[in-house]
């Protein structure tokens, strides 16, 4: 009789006899098993790849020389010439340049409520040097001039279609 038959008689599923496996392993065992003999093949992989490497012959990379002094930084020149005239122009770059480019304020586009907000705020967060009352207005007078909020169409970035 085949064991094929002796299993449908005995009405459990074939190798699952007395809690035993195929070739007698207890069950649990043949993933451990398993486990092991890929954490032994990952192991005798990784020896050979090394010893390959070693008795390859190749030499190893030259070190690369650096050069004797590090590169020098050329910044950026900005000078109040290269934005819109205006009184204030000068005054203003001079506070600006002080902490960023002066080309990250010619990107805004605000309104002179939005340039004063964004002053009171770089003062209380940042530690931006409070503005005398007649420089701040000759400041905001220039940004307002200079940099007025976009018109809708010329903002950049995504626009939703369906709120048109």
């Amino acid at each position: 009789m085949s064991r094929l038959d002796a299993s449908a008689r005995s009405g459990t599923p074939r190798g699952a006899r007395a809690g035993r496996t195929r070739a007698g392993a207890v069950p649990g065992r043949r993933v451990g098993a398993i486990a092991v003999a890929l954490w032994l093949l990952a192991g005798a992989g990784l020896g050979l790849t090394g010893a390959a490497a070693q008795t390859s012959g190749a030499a190893p990379p030259a070190p690369r020389e650096l050069p004797a002094e590090p590169p020098a930084f050329t910044p950026s020149e900005e000078t109040p010439e290269q934005f819109p005239p205006g009184e204030g122009r000068d005054d203003t770059f001079a506070s600006c340049t002080g902490c960023h480019n002066f080309k990250l304020v010619a990107a805004q586009g605000m309104s002179r409520r939005q340039w004063e907000d964004s002053l009171d705020w770089m003062v209380r967060r940042h530690g931006m040097p409070e503005l005398s009352g007649a420089e701040r207005e000759r400041v905001l007078s220039y940004l307002e001039g200079a940099f007025p909020p976009r018109a809708p169409a010329a903002q950049r970035g995504w626009q939703n279609p369906f709120l048109r």
